[in-house]
């Protein structure tokens, strides 16, 4: 029992200390102070680390347009050689054809 209300009563200190600190007040503006540094960094290394990532997945985008470009372009040289083929051989045929 002892325990029990012991424990109870630490968690009502702790739990009323921490709504004291919270309220606006020299300690929480103490806290707030130092935090304050500690948050702007993380939010500067948040945007920084967002735009690595924004770079990086234009970078990607752009590499993938790039390749796209290059496969159309291949297909069309590959449609434009085999429309040569077929020109030359109906050429031949129509030279060795025995009408």
């Amino acid at each position: 029992m002892k325990k029990t209300l012991v424990a109870l009563m630490a968690m009502v200190m702790l739990t009323s200390t921490a709504a004291f600190a919270a309220s606006d007040t020299p300690i929480s503006d103490w806290i707030n102070s130092k935090t304050s540094k500690i948050t702007q960094r993380e939010k500067s290394a948040a945007a920084k680390a967002e735009a690595k990532r924004k770079k990086r997945e234009a970078k990607i985008q752009k590499q993938k347009r790039k390749q796209a470009e290059a496969k159309r372009k291949a297909e069309q040289r590959q449609k434009e050689r085999k429309q040569k083929i077929e020109k030359k051989k109906r050429l031949w045929n129509e030279l060795f054809s025995a009408d």
